[in-house]
């Protein structure tokens, strides 16, 4: 820019240098004009081009700007996603835990019914068999062994035996000669 307008100004210089100096040099003097025209020109471009440079370099840096931040949202998600991968997988083995935990505690909870079902059958069985002993131990503290003994005892065809007995043993006495023995059985 600065040897453009070094170069205006040389020009401007030659220019009235010519228009005094010869008529001849008119058309010396149409050309530097339609050159400096041209310059003016090439200036004017100049400064839009290096506004629309400005503007684009303006342009760029945003845009690398607006990049930069996209590549870290862009890396948020990612780690984002990979820290939800990572909590799914590990959710996804609690699961296959708690699936291996339900099943055992499931053929535990079978186990424990069939054994819970055997265990009724048995004391079913078993309070079958005691019932009728329950029942005896009831009469027994009841009537008891003294009441069957007295039963026994104070039976009156036990008292005809006995009363039998008495008799024959007192005439097989007498008859043999012993008074005493009848004494001694009653």
């Amino acid at each position: 820019m600065f040897a453009a307008r070094t170069e205006i100004t040389n020009l401007k210089a030659r220019v009235e240098e010519l228009k005094k100096s010869e008529p001849d040099y008119k058309d010396k003097y149409e050309e530097a004009r339609s050159h400096r025209k041209r310059v003016e020109v090439l200036q004017g471009l100049e400064v839009g081009l290096s506004q629309q440079i400005i503007s684009k370099d303006k342009d760029l840096a945003d845009k690398d700007v607006e990049i930069t931040e996209l590549h870290r949202r862009l890396h948020e998600a990612h780690e984002s996603l990979e820290a939800e991968r990572r909590k799914s997988d590990s959710l996804e083995i609690n699961l296959a835990a708690e699936k291996v935990k339900a099943e055992t505690v499931d053929d535990a909870r079978r186990v424990r019914q069939a054994a819970l079902n055997v265990a009724q059958e048995n004391y079913a069985e078993a309070q079958s068999t005691v019932e009728p002993l329950i029942t005896d131990l009831g009469w027994l503290q009841h009537y008891g062994v003294a009441y069957v003994a007295n039963s026994i005892l104070n039976a009156t065809e036990l008292d005809r035996a006995v009363a039998a007995l008495t008799m024959t043993a007192r005439a097989a006495g007498h008859r043999v000669g012993y008074v005493e023995c009848a004494v001694h059985v009653e």
